[in-house]
């Protein structure tokens, strides 16, 4: 969303004028209301009705159901939990929002012909709404640019659904409709750009994600602790077991360090993260978890951290992961304590950045020095310096590189 919400913010500063169309009611667990400041005054918003199927299962399961990234947790482990999954995956291809295509074709195609645009660009996932451009680009011809924030037919969410032979050929054969009739793609990450270019993708760029606030010039105020800070989701997949270990041992041989240390959780953390963290004796009472923060709240949290944490996908196939969150680490200045794969392209990002590359969720000596190091500035009082090389991923000059593609088009 934070995506498109800023390309939509600065598009009018080189000369495009965005259209809106999205879901009027749609089915979200979080929002925060503070980014609609972002949007910009007098822009048409075109909002349609949206049916999802999720909101069924939810009348049907209560507070026990739960969706993330579009998919049906499977966190029960009942029979119908699985059904519902199973479900998901083989009737409602690509996603569930697939319902809405339709009717939105039929809105769009009769609205662009009396109000002609320039371009037509859709985004995913959900990557049902890439079939809405498909359709209009058969339709009536206008320019089509295709945004992929991830993968499709190679995306590691579908290993979760239990999709038939059938299913995984649909998702297929889908993607490559979008790609050999989009007129230009984008992707969030060069490795993404090279796995779409082997699916047959041409005229594909790519524009990362980024910050968009004014990085400090100084830090008026030193943290107060030694505070660890993970923002957004946690779960089990990404949890860092490894980093608990570390931090537990550190603070079982000096008692400074544990007396300093404090460990920052906010955002949406699974309940086996906070076990993992409860079992360990020097952690359990030093860390505190805040639930959801709004995106200003989110910046006061690097300003009165020491290491910001960020876990890439504990998987073979995260190479082509850049965490959104990651620019604005890199804005803040902090030290960065990424844990993914260390040839990636996050890795790729953060070296270029000034930073350390992503260690290993295993690498626990690794993890290790990297803590003692940062504990040691921090009670030298040593302040971090900021990279002069940030500027490229403010949210405007990826929007000035957004704009350039269009202007091809």
């Amino acid at each position: 969303m934070q995506r498109w919400l800023k390309f939509v913010k600065y598009l009018r500063d080189y000369g495009w004028e965005p259209i809106v169309y999205t879901p009027q009611n749609p089915d979200f667990e979080l929002q925060d209301k503070s980014l609609l400041q972002d949007i910009p005054n007098g822009m048409t918003i075109l909002k349609r009705p949206i049916w999802e199927p999720f909101s069924m299962y939810r009348l049907l399961l209560g507070k026990k159901a739960v969706q993330k990234q579009g998919v049906v947790a499977n966190t029960s482990g009942s029979v119908f939990s699985r059904l519902s999954v199973w479900i998901r995956g083989n009737f409602f291809i690509p996603d569930a929002r697939v319902f809405w295509v339709r009717p939105s074709v039929n809105y769009l195609t009769k609205y662009l012909k009396a109000n002609p645009v320039d371009v037509l660009i859709t985004t995913g996932p959900p990557h049902s709404l890439h079939l809405i451009g498909l359709e209009i680009k058969k339709r009536i011809g206008v320019k089509w640019l295709a945004d992929f924030r991830d993968p499709w037919s190679k995306w590691d969410v579908l290993d979760q659904l239990s999709l038939s032979k059938q299913s995984r050929k649909s998702h297929y054969s889908l993607e490559q409709s979008v790609l050999k009739n989009a007129d230009q793609i984008i992707v969030v990450s060069p490795s993404l750009k090279a796995s779409l270019v082997e699916l047959g993708a041409r005229n594909i760029d790519v524009i990362t994600n980024g910050y968009d606030f004014e990085p400090p010039v100084d830090y008026v105020m030193f943290p107060d602790k030694f505070r660890v800070s993970h923002v957004g989701l946690l779960n089990q997949g990404r949890n860092p077991i490894m980093l608990w270990q570390a931090l537990n041992e550190i603070a079982d041989s000096d008692i400074n360090f544990a007396n300093d240390l404090e460990i920052h959780l906010s955002g949406t953390i699974e309940s086996e993260v906070i076990d993992s963290i409860e079992a360990l004796k020097n952690l359990s009472g030093r860390y505190i978890y805040k639930g959801y923060l709004n995106h200003d709240e989110v910046i006061e949290v690097y300003s009165s951290s020491v290491i910001l944490l960020l876990l890439v996908n504990n998987t073979n196939n995260a190479k082509w992961i850049l965490p959104g969150k990651m620019f604005e680490y890199i804005a803040y200045g902090k030290p960065i304590l990424a844990l993914g794969k260390t040839i990636s392209d996050a890795s790729d990002v953060l070296i270029d950045s000034g930073n350390k590359p992503c260690f290993e969720f295993n690498d626990i000596e690794g993890i290790r020095k990297f803590i003692l190091a940062q504990y040691e500035n921090f009670k030298n009082n040593q302040l971090p310096l900021l990279n002069d090389n940030t500027g490229k991923f403010h949210r405007k000059e990826l929007t000035k590189l957004l704009a350039a593609c269009l202007d091809k088009l």
